[in-house]
């Protein structure tokens, strides 16, 4: 089964959850900024489910260094995908 894996900015990995391929076939359609968003909303809503935390989506991704979906890896800078 695919994943996704949550870097820091330091580059240490912090999360890491299974995805179905039905995610992946999607994902490989999105931009790096709607992959991005896709994510951290899955992880805010998680968070607001688990913890009762409420987190924005730029909340989450500004605490991320890389995210990697089904194999595909997007660095992040401030948020928003590294040039």
């Amino acid at each position: 089964m695919a994943k996704v894996e949550l870097y820091d900015k330091g580059g240490n990995l912090i999360s890491s959850f299974s995805v179905g391929e039905e995610f992946c076939e999607e994902a490989r359609n999105m931009t790096d900024q709607q992959l991005l968003f896709e994510v951290a909303n899955m992880v805010a809503l998680a968070v607001r489910r688990e913890a009762e935390l409420e987190l924005t989506v730029n909340m989450v991704l500004n605490e991320l260094g890389r995210v990697v979906v089904c194999g595909r890896e997007i660095k992040l800078n401030g948020g928003t995908p590294a040039d």
